[in-house]
């Protein structure tokens, strides 16, 4: 069975192994209470490992940056929005990764999906409840 690769950054590898070491020790920890639900509670941590193990194994170190100026995941991306007329900088990554609190934008989001395989200086729009968003692309590394 040949598994797709996940590209994630190297905080994002480590988070996960950390989540599958937490997952295990809970299973081991968890009360005895009634056998139902205890069989639902095994078949949920089951399931947890099984996709935190199949997210690791799959996991690649993303490289970091640009391919000549072009947005890949992985990208670090500084845009100005036109709306709140400030500039910010986001890395693209994959979706188990995205949080706002870091700047990491999900390749799978509808901004991600816009900026990737652009390039500086070009402009994007993200349409969200019937109003359009602009942002400018001010570099990308």
């Amino acid at each position: 069975m040949s598994e797709q690769v996940t590209q994630l950054t190297c905080e994002g590898i480590k988070k996960l192994a950390t989540d599958l070491i937490e997952v295990y020790e809970s299973r081991k920890t968890a009360p005895e209470v009634d056998p139902q639900q205890s069989e639902g509670e095994n078949r949920f941590y089951d399931q947890r490992i099984q996709d935190l193990e199949r997210l690791l194994y799959a996991a690649q170190p993303l490289q970091e940056g640009s391919r000549k100026g072009v947005i890949t995941i992985g990208s670090k991306v500084t845009l100005f929005d036109s709306y709140l007329e400030e500039a910010e900088t986001y890395m693209l990554v994959h979706p188990v990764e995205a949080s706002p609190t870091m700047r990491y934008l999900s390749v799978d989001s509808l901004l991600g999906k816009e900026l990737l395989l652009r390039k500086k200086g070009e402009q994007v729009s993200v349409s969200l409840y019937g109003d359009t968003i602009k942002y400018n692309i001010l570099d990308v590394n």
